[in-house]
């Protein structure tokens, strides 16, 4: 489907902050080895079977063939620790070298989990980290790695977050709601942006095409475009806002759990 028309800068409903230049895009890539099992590369990376499987549109977890590749879905963020690194431990004791991570730039996989499910890891820490009460109001829009977060990105604020994913991947609407704005704008490249009940606001962007237009109104989940890299990227990703009253928040406080697919 063709992308909406454009409209004039002055429609935008929301002031957007100036275009800022993406970080380099980390994507994790897996080459499976001969004697490698879906079990096995699940474990290394910390993620669930059934996730890698989700991700890969994989049915058949023995399906695999040696040299196929696979991509690492991003891991719960309220168990992320730290930025991405790699142990070294993952190239020892087997004496095989370490899981391959290709990227047209340098790439670096999530620090492995002790346990892949999230209620295990947090069973040692009790209350500590209480959700806040927003939680899950919203859906995410897709699965994918994340690889920016809410904040400042050294001297410019980030307003939301980036997910990487393979270009085409079905944007989704986080909640059911109005198309206040489908188009493009200088530095977001084609975006979506979307009014939700309780004063809720979703943005979408750097998207490949657009599959809905200004005013029209959305279902929750609702595909609204594809991923892209339209705008100023470092590659195929989505930028996705959340704001209240205008204003943007850490879309992480919103979001439920991640999506299977």
């Amino acid at each position: 489907m063709a992308s909406a028309p454009a409209e004039p800068p002055s429609a935008l409903p929301i002031q957007l902050g100036p275009a800022h230049p993406e970080p380099e895009l980390f994507t994790v890539r897996h080459r499976v080895a001969p004697g490698e099992t879906m079990f096995r590369i699940a474990r290394t990376y910390g993620v669930t079977v059934e996730d890698l499987s989700a991700a890969n549109g994989i049915t058949d977890p023995r399906s695999l063939s040696v040299g196929q590749e696979l991509l690492i879905p991003a891991v719960p963020p309220e168990e992320e620790d730290s930025e991405p690194h790699l142990e070294p431990e993952l190239a020892s004791a087997s004496g095989k070298e370490a899981p391959r991570v290709a990227s047209a730039r340098e790439e670096l996989p999530p620090r492995p989990r002790a346990s892949s499910r999230p209620a295990d890891s947090r069973a040692g820490r009790g209350a500590s980290r209480a959700e806040p009460a927003t939680k899950g109001m919203i859906d995410w829009p897709l699965r994918g790695v994340l690889y920016g977060r809410f904040g400042k990105k050294g001297r410019e604020p980030h307003d939301g977050i980036d997910l990487a994913a393979p270009s085409g991947t079905p944007v989704k609407t986080a909640q059911d709601g109005t198309v206040l704005y489908a188009g493009e704008q200088q530095g977001y490249g084609l975006i979506v942006i979307v009014q939700h009940p309780n004063g809720l606001i979703t943005l979408y962007a750097h998207n490949r095409d657009l599959r809905v237009k200004t005013g029209q109104t959305v279902r929750r989940s609702q595909v609204i475009a594809t991923v892209g890299e339209s705008g100023r990227t470092s590659g195929p990703h989505l930028h996705f806002e959340v704001r209240v009253e205008g204003k943007p928040v850490d879309p992480l406080r919103y979001l439920g759990p991640l999506p299977s697919s």
